[in-house]
């Protein structure tokens, strides 16, 4: 898998190019954040920041299903429904890398 360098508050958004602004991300979570700083959780209807990999801790807003990742929280919902991280082809991906650790 490549991974590119990803602003987590977008240069478009006054983000910089300073280490705790960048993070690694995979290339379709990438593609797909763009530079969105927020997004729809899909249960309250509500406008929620992303998550921030230098400030929110994984745990407390995912877990993981098999090879789905559930949003817990607000910010977790919005984070998957905008990076669209339990599309067909990253649950295949994962199921994958799920069987490699196995053997």
């Amino acid at each position: 898998m490549h991974f590119q360098i990803d602003h987590v508050r977008a240069e478009k958004h006054r983000g910089e190019t300073i280490e705790n602004n960048l993070a690694l991300a995979c290339t379709h979570c990438n593609r797909h954040k763009g530079p969105n700083i927020a997004g729809f959780d899909a249960e309250t209807g509500q406008t929620i920041r992303l998550f921030n990999p230098r400030s929110d801790i994984w745990e407390e807003h995912f877990a993981v299903d098999g090879p789905r990742i559930v949003g817990i929280t607000a910010i977790g919902r919005a984070t998957v429904g905008v990076l669209e991280m339990n599309k067909a082809d990253r649950l295949l991906v994962r199921t994958a890398l799920l069987r490699e650790e196995e053997e």
